[in-house]
């Protein structure tokens, strides 16, 4: 709805580059809104400090319906910072809470690529790492060599439930398996 949104934040949108001032683009914008940081003979070059990293680390999650969040946007109350939106029910026991809690866990990206992504987490407490690239089903994941699920987050992103400690997560696109699979799971019904 505007570039100052929580969906522009998690996008990771930092730099806006427009051929006319932004409010001129962007009714909801007050001047000033966004610094203007460079100006072309072409170009006005807005950064949004709001923008949030690639990956983060959070420990609070409620289960929404994601149909909802497309229809009414994001709850009011919702901090990407601290908690993740998951459609579907997780296990409590000795997992994340559904209070998100403020925390200094540590998480990076060690490398990115098309194909894989590596991410180191130190998690004082267990939570969820966030990635903020788009959910796709032929993804697939490991903590630490072991096998995982990847849960569809804040609607349209990744996230990775893990326990306190230290962890390496392995994202790995493998769009052979993931259409071989897909083609089963078609072919499998006709057969039976």
């Amino acid at each position: 709805p505007s570039y100052r949104s929580t969906f522009a934040n998690l996008l990771g949108l930092r730099y806006i580059a427009l051929p006319v001032p932004i409010e001129k683009v962007d009714k909801t914008l007050e001047p000033g809104s966004f610094p203007l940081i460079a100006r072309t003979k072409d170009a006005y070059v807005y950064e949004n400090p709001g923008a949030l990293p690639r990956v983060m680390f959070v420990t609070g999650w409620r289960t929404v319906d994601f149909e909802t969040v497309l229809d009414e946007g994001f709850p009011p109350a919702f901090d990407p910072t601290r908690t993740v939106l998951i459609e579907n029910k997780i296990e409590e026991g000795e997992g994340p809470s559904t209070d998100a809690e403020a925390n200094t866990s540590k998480v990076g990206m060690s490398s990115y690529t098309n194909t894989e992504i590596s991410i180191e987490v130190n998690a004082e407490r267990a939570g969820f790492v966030v990635l903020n690239d788009v959910w796709h089903p032929w993804w697939s994941v490991t903590v630490n060599g072991q096998e995982a699920d990847i849960l569809k987050a804040n609607v349209v992103f990744r996230a990775v439930q893990v326990p306190a400690g230290k962890h390496v997560i392995r994202f790995s696109f493998k769009p052979l398996d993931g259409a071989f699979a897909e083609l089963m799971a078609k072919i499998a019904p006709e057969t039976e």
